[in-house]
């Protein structure tokens, strides 16, 4: 009998994308029942752990959208937590900074094809339709990936989005920072920053006597407080010195990426 439930257990997982949702939920529950009955352990312990899927492919039809967003989040992030590593530790790792970028390119090509393919067929989904992680990673991806075009497309999009409450305002005050940072122009919320010898800089403002109101419009932080998560600080008085540095580093970088 045991064999009998395995098998069957075995079959229905390998069906599954082709089942309806209701005969996944209840034949699982069934497995599971007789597993009981049988004091089958570890088929039991197999089945149970499928139960949740299921019942939420039953009960919510954005499930397997969120079961994809939540792989393009870890690719997403998990890329990225080894670049900081390297960066931050580059005399011994700066060696694979070259590579690992350009797997963080490719990765990032990848998933935004996978964003594009759902914001276009659902439109943006917001945290209501989706949960709270993956929809940051419809934004997410649109502001790693090296397209302007699909900024510049995605970014009234993003607009739109918040002013119905399915985006975050700075979402929006980010990628609009991304696009002008790529396309050479100050930025405007000051959320955009770059490396150069061991530092990290602002990309240029383009008002910096005022960034620090724009940025508490939509919520976020005191750019001192922002920068100081890079281990550096920040006030008027000390970029305005600053600036032809910081200019000149965002120049190099611009020049660097083929921007320029």
């Amino acid at each position: 009998m045991k064999k009998v439930i395995i098998a069957t257990l075995v079959a229905l997982t390998a069906a599954m994308p082709t089942k309806t949702v209701a005969q996944e939920t209840d034949s699982i529950v069934n497995i599971c029942y007789k597993a009981l009955e049988c004091e089958d352990t570890t088929t039991f312990n197999q089945a149970y752990l499928l139960l949740y899927d299921a019942y939420a492919r039953d009960n919510d039809m954005m499930f397997p959208v969120i079961q994809t967003l939540q792989k393009v989040h870890n690719s997403d992030q998990s890329i990225r937590i080894l670049l900081n590593d390297i960066y931050q530790n580059m005399d011994d790792k700066g060696k694979y900074l070259p590579k690992v970028r350009q797997i963080m390119k490719s990765i990032d090509q990848e998933n935004v094809k996978i964003v594009m393919e759902i914001i276009d067929k659902y439109g943006w989904l917001g945290k209501d339709d989706i949960g709270e992680d993956a929809n940051e990673t419809l934004f997410l991806c649109i502001q790693h990936c090296q397209d302007s075009l699909i900024q510049h497309k995605y970014l009234p999009i993003i607009k739109d989005a918040v002013s119905k409450g399915k985006a975050e305002a700075w979402h929006f005050a980010f990628l609009t920072d991304r696009v002008r940072m790529n396309e050479g122009q100050p930025q405007i919320y000051g959320t955009q920053t770059i490396k150069a010898n061991g530092k990290t800089y602002l990309v240029p403002l383009q008002d910096p006597n005022n960034v620090d109101s724009l940025r508490r419009e939509i919520g976020l932080e005191p750019l001192n407080d922002y920068m100081q998560s890079f281990g550096e600080s920040f006030s008027i008085a000390e970029y305005l010195k600053a600036e032809p540095e910081v200019k000149q580093h965002f120049e190099h970088w611009l020049y660097s990426r083929g921007m320029r």
